[in-house]
Parts: C-alpha cells; sequence; structure tokens
C-alpha cells in the first residue's frame, strides 16, 4: 500500500511531458494509477464445503457402524464365513435305539424332517450311526462309538476343542463344502459328526460344528 501511494505521488501530468505518451495513454495509466481498489478485487464466492462433507462422513460412519452391530447380533459377521441359525431339538427326539452313555445333540442348523439309524462296525468296535435329514436336503451324519481307554487315536487335521475335550476339524472345498468334527469325550467315548448342505445354500464353519458339538446332553 505505501508503495502504491508513492507512486500515485509520482504520477503527475508533468510525468509523461517529453516521454513520446499520446493523450489517450497518459489518461489510461493515470486512471489506473488513482482509481481506488475494489474490496472484491480479489474476493471468491467460496461455498462452504467443511460442513456438509463432515455431515456425510458422520452419517457414513453411523450406518457403518448400524450395518457391523445389526449383522453381528445376526450372526452375518464371523471371519470369512456366516453363521448358521440353529434350531432347538429337543430331547424326545433321540433315537431310542441309541446307546445310554452316549450323548445327543440339542441344537442343529435345519429343522429335521426324518431321522434314520443303522449300526456299523469298524477296527475299533461297532459304532452306531444317526442320520438326520432337512427339506432341503441338508443332512448331518452322527456316528457313536465306545472304544477302549488306552487306544491311540492320531487326530491329524485341524486340532480343535470341544469343551474340554479334544477334537479335529476338517472340512472339503467348493461351494457344497462338507463339515467334518472328531472328538474324544473322556477316554472312551468317540463322537464323528459330519455336515452337507444338500440343496440348501446354507455352510457351517469350524466355529459352528463345534456349537453344535457343544450343545451334546
Amino acid at each position: 500500500m505505501d508503495e502504491l501511494k508513492r507512486l500515485r505521488g509520482l504520477m503527475k501530468e508533468e510525468t509523461f511531458k517529453g516521454h513520446g505518451f499520446t493523450n489517450k495513454m497518459r489518461e489510461n495509466i493515470l486512471n489506473e494509477i488513482h482509481s481506488k481498489p475494489s474490496s472484491n478485487a480479489f474476493s471468491f464466492n467460496k461455498k462452504p464445503i467443511f460442513a456438509p462433507l463432515m455431515s456425510f462422513l458422520f452419517v457414513a460412519a453411523c450406518l457403518s457402524l448400524f450395518v457391523y452391530f445389526g449383522g453381528t447380533q445376526l450372526g452375518l459377521f464371523d471371519g470369512n464365513n456366516a453363521s448358521a441359525p440353529f434350531y432347538q431339538y429337543e430331547a424326545k427326539d433321540r433315537p431310542e435305539s441309541l446307546g445310554a452313555e452316549f450323548k445327543f445333540l440339542t441344537k442343529a442348523p435345519f429343522e429335521v424332517e426324518k431321522v434314520t439309524t443303522e449300526t456299523g462296525e469298524d477296527p475299533l468296535g461297532k459304532k452306531e450311526i444317526v442320520t438326520l435329514l432337512g427339506k432341503e436336503k441338508q443332512t448331518i451324519k452322527l456316528t457313536f462309538q465306545s472304544i477302549e481307554a488306552d487306544t491311540n487315536l492320531t487326530l491329524s487335521q485341524d486340532e480343535v476343542k470341544v469343551g474340554q475335550s479334544k477334537g479335529s476339524y476338517f472340512e472339503s472345498e467348493g461351494p457344497a463344502k462338507v463339515s467334518h468334527l472328531i472328538w474324544i469325550e473322556g477316554d472312551d467315548i468317540k463322537y464323528e459328526m459330519e455336515y452337507m448342505p444338500g440343496g440348501s445354500d446354507v455352510t457351517l464353519s469350524k466355529k459352528d460344528m463345534i456349537k453344535m458339538a457343544e450343545s451334546f446332553r
């Protein structure tokens, strides 16, 4: 501003004499120098963007939290798998042929439509097999077996705990994933549980299978 005042003081009519300036040139230069700066010379029509941006981020954060906690409560988020809904399976549904020494599940991932039983035998001895079927051909195959307390079983798959019992879990690849869990209760009861989704789109994670095994009563 001081330099501009000093320039205005110097720019008089006499300054231009003898320097080849035309009248029009002198008038334009003097008008520019002596004119007052407009208060809007460097003003811009600024639109407030900070407040709307913060409002958008706040709403997005709230929606994310709502979706996450809602999904967690509904069992939609569990690592990379969706947890299956579980139905209560009543004690009265336990097959009468199953030996009294065995426990039986009280939670199933589908409504059971049909139950079949059979017996078999392998190198460890006699075993009882119970198969539960759902309306979409979902299948749970349960194997119950009494074994010798000193039987040396190698659980070579993914080792897990079912309550305090040692077990192992493995699953097949592909969309129709088959999940398989084995565990030994005490030293002499061996359980096996296999789940096949059939025509449904519900597959079971390791956590789901353990949850079902821990429902045995």
